[in-house]
C-alpha cells in the first residue's frame, strides 16, 4: 500500500509540473478568463463544449475547478459552478482535437482528449477527479518557480450599488520547480495589483499577503462606480526575479436603470404602416445606471404601443441596449395633437427605488401614396414661365417613407422646367416633406404658336407608386 502511495504521489507531481509548464508557456497566447459569453467569432459552425467536473472518492460536483481547453485555434480557460458544469459557445471553421486539461486544489490534473466537430456540440465526458491524501507529501518544497489563479468566486461582480455582488474573491497558488504547492518554510509575500480598468474607484484588499501552508494567497476585488473589465494580477519579487501570474479579467457591469439616463428611439421614424399591415419597425432602449455606464445585463423593459401591436419586453445586453419590433396592424393609430398616423410607444423598467420609470417615442404609420398639383391647367406665355406647387404624402397629410423618389417630367417643344424635379425623401416626420415647386418656362422668343406642354408627377417607394398628369399649351 505505502509503494502505491508513492506512485500516485510521482503520478501527481507529473502532472502537476505538465499543467505548470502549459500555463508558463502560453502566458503570451490569448487567454479567456470566464464561466460563460460569447468568443471571438470565426467563420463556420457554432458549436458549444460543456461538461461536469467531479470528485472521484464521492462523485460530488467540484465548483471553482479550474478547466483549460486548447487545441489548433481554442485557447480557453473556465471555471466550474456550483454543479461543477462549465460551458462555453465557440465558432469554427473546422474540426479541431481538443486537449482538455481540469485542476483543482487537492486533486491530480486531469487530461482529456476530445475531438470537437465544427458546428456540433460537444459533450464532455464526466471529469472525475481524484483527491491527493496529502497535499504536500514528499518532504519539504523548494523556492517559488510560478504563480497562477487556482479559483475565483465570480468573473462578473457590479458597480458601486447596484443590487449586484460587488465583491470577487480570488486564489492564487505558489509552486515550486517540482509542481508542489509550497510549504510555510518558503512562504513569499504576494503582491497583487490592478492591470486595466474603467477607473472608477475599483480596489483590492489586501495589497499583500504572504502565502499559507498550501501555497495559497487570497485577494478580494471590490468595484468602483464605472463599468468595464479589469485586470488583477499577482506578483513575488524575489530581488533577482520577479514572478507574475497571468492577468485575470473580471467584468464590472453597470446598475440598476437611472430615468436620465433612460431613451428609446426608433429605427425608422415613418414606415409604412398605415395601411400595410405586417411590416415592422425596430424599437431601441438605451438604458444606463446612475454613473452613466450600461445597467446590468438582462435587465427587463417593458414597452406598449397605441399603433399596431409590439413585442412586449427585452433583456439588454452588455452594452445597456435592447430591442423589440413595433409591427403594424389593427389598431390605426390616432394621435390627439399630431392627428390620424402618429402612434406612441412607450418603453418601462424600474430604477433603484423599485420605481416605474418611462420614456416615449413617436412613430409614423405612414399611409397610401397621394399626389396633387396646384394649378391644373398649363399656359405658359412667350417667353415666359408657370409656377406650379404639388403635394405627395398620404391621405392623412403626413410625408411618405424614406426611400421614396419623386419625379417631374415636362413634355413639349421649346419648354424646360426647373425646382423640385427630382426628389428622394429622407426618414422624416415633417409635413415639409409633402409640399414641393418647380417653374416651367419658355425658351424661345419667336412666333408665337401655341404648343402642347404635358407635365407628369410620379412617386415610387414604400408606400406604393402614384402620379397625376395634367396638359396645355406654350406660346
Amino acid at each position: 500500500m505505502k509503494n502505491k502511495s508513492v506512485s500516485k504521489f510521482f503520478i501527481g507531481i507529473f502532472a502537476l509540473i505538465t499543467f505548470s509548464m502549459l500555463i508558463t508557456n502560453c502566458q503570451k497566447e490569448s487567454e479567456i478568463i470566464s464561466s460563460g459569453g460569447d468568443p471571438t467569432p470565426l467563420p463556420g459552425g457554432k458549436s458549444i463544449i460543456s461538461g461536469q467536473v467531479v470528485s472521484q472518492q464521492t462523485t460530488f460536483p467540484l465548483d471553482s475547478a479550474l478547466v483549460r481547453i486548447f487545441g489548433t485555434t481554442l485557447n480557453l480557460v473556465l471555471f466550474t459552478e456550483s454543479q461543477g458544469r462549465f460551458s462555453f459557445e465557440v465558432v469554427l471553421e473546422s474540426d479541431e482535437d481538443l486537449t482538455i486539461m481540469t485542476y483543482r486544489e487537492n486533486y491530480l490534473p486531469d487530461t482529456t482528449e476530445v475531438t470537437l466537430i465544427a458546428g456540433e456540440d460537444l459533450n464532455v465526458p464526466i471529469i472525475a477527479l481524484e483527491e491527493l491524501e496529502n497535499n504536500n507529501g514528499g518532504g519539504p518544497t523548494g523556492d517559488p518557480v510560478s504563480i497562477f489563479l487556482s479559483s475565483i468566486s465570480s468573473t462578473t461582480i457590479g458597480v458601486k450599488e447596484s443590487g449586484s455582488p460587488e465583491t470577487t474573491q480570488l486564489s492564487f497558488v505558489v509552486q515550486d520547480s517540482t509542481g508542489r504547492p509550497i510549504d510555510l518554510e518558503h512562504s513569499v509575500t504576494v503582491n497583487f495589483r490592478l492591470g486595466s480598468g474603467p477607473g472608477g474607484g475599483e480596489f483590492l484588499s489586501p495589497y499583500s499577503v504572504p502565502t499559507n501552508g498550501s501555497g495559497q494567497a487570497a485577494v478580494s476585488l471590490t468595484s468602483g462606480t464605472k463599468a468595464g473589465a479589469v485586470q488583477v494580477i499577482a506578483e513575488i519579487d524575489l530581488g533577482s526575479e520577479m514572478i507574475s501570474s497571468i492577468p485575470v479579467a473580471i467584468t464590472i457591469h453597470g446598475g440598476l436603470p437611472d430615468y436620465d439616463h433612460f431613451s428609446i428611439a426608433p429605427l425608422l421614424l415613418n414606415f409604412a404602416g398605415y395601411n400595410i399591415f405586417g411590416l415592422k419597425d425596430e424599437i431601441v432602449a438605451f438604458v444606463g445606471d446612475k454613473y452613466a455606464n450600461p445597467v446590468r445585463p438582462e435587465t427587463a423593459v417593458y414597452f406598449t404601443t397605441t399603433g399596431g401591436i409590439i413585442e412586449g419586453s427585452t433583456l439588454t445586453d452588455d452594452q445597456g441596449i435592447g430591442s423589440v419590433e413595433l409591427i403594424s396592424a389593427e389598431p390605426r393609430p390616432f394621435h390627439t395633437t399630431l392627428g390620424a398616423g402618429f402612434a406612441t410607444v412607450t418603453a418601462s423598467t424600474v430604477d433603484e427605488n423599485s420605481a416605474i420609470i418611462s420614456r416615449e417615442t413617436i412613430v409614423l404609420f405612414s399611409g397610401i401614396s397621394q399626389v396633387s398639383v396646384t394649378p391644373t391647367s398649363i399656359n405658359i406665355p412667350n417667353a415666359g414661365s408657370q409656377s406650379f406647387s404639388y403635394y405627395v404624402g398620404d391621405q392623412n397629410g403626413n410625408p411618405l417613407a424614406a426611400g421614396t423618389s419623386i419625379t417631374v417630367t415636362v413634355e413639349g417643344d421649346d419648354v424646360d422646367a426647373q425646382g423640385d424635379l427630382n426628389v428622394s425623401l429622407p426618414d422624416t416626420q415633417s409635413p415639409a416633406w409633402t409640399q414641393f415647386n418647380f417653374l416651367v418656362y419658355d425658351i424661345v422668343d419667336t412666333v408665337i404658336v401655341a404648343k402642347p406642354v404635358t407635365i407628369r408627377i410620379s412617386t415610387t417607394g414604400p408606400n406604393g407608386g402614384g402620379f397625376i398628369t395634367i396638359s396645355g399649351i406654350s406660346f
